[in-house]
């Protein structure tokens, strides 16, 4: 069942201050990079789009089906149909952060 479910989408906003003082400058190019690490996520279940995160009012996580918002319990609830725990899927979220911020800087 869950191979025909769409994917849950998540928008992810990255801190610039995450890169270092420089941050800002850099922060949309990172995003560039990290996007191809974070789709092997979840794998078929997850469609990431990474933005700058440059209004702190907005969530750093969002979490949608097409047009429409979910909350973090409607997205959990949906990622169980695909055999996924939203929990676990965000620890990974900042280990990979951390190890992509890492390779971004050794490139």
């Amino acid at each position: 069942m869950a191979n025909h479910l769409p994917p849950l989408q998540l928008t992810m906003r990255i801190e610039p201050g995450c890169l270092g003082p420089d941050g800002v400058e850099h922060v949309e190019q990172f995003c560039q990079f990290a996007l191809e690490p974070f789709n092997r996520l979840g794998g078929q279940a997850l469609q990431w789009t990474l933005i700058p995160r440059y209004d702190k009012q907005l969530p750093e996580i969002e979490y949608g089906l097409g047009q429409h918002r979910l909350s973090y319990a409607q997205a959990k609830r949906y990622l169980e149909h695909w055999s996924l725990n939203l929990d676990e899927e965000e620890e990974h979220i900042s280990e990979l952060l951390s190890e992509l911020i890492d390779q971004f800087w050794q490139r």
